[in-house]
């Protein structure tokens, strides 16, 4: 007779808990990571070719 298994629970990628705060991120937002890297790049060119 099969053995029913729980899923393995995954770590989450980041536990930060400051105080009673306490942020959980499951797993990496990549097209927000893209967005956020795309616009501080082209916001740091700006600012740095700008001078």
């Amino acid at each position: 007779m099969p053995t029913k298994h729980r899923p393995a629970r995954h770590q989450p990628f980041l536990d930060l808990r400051v105080g009673g705060l306490r942020l959980t991120i499951q797993r990496i937002p990549y097209p927000l990571l893209a967005l956020a890297t795309g616009i501080a790049g082209s916001l740091g060119s700006t600012v740095w070719l700008g001078r």
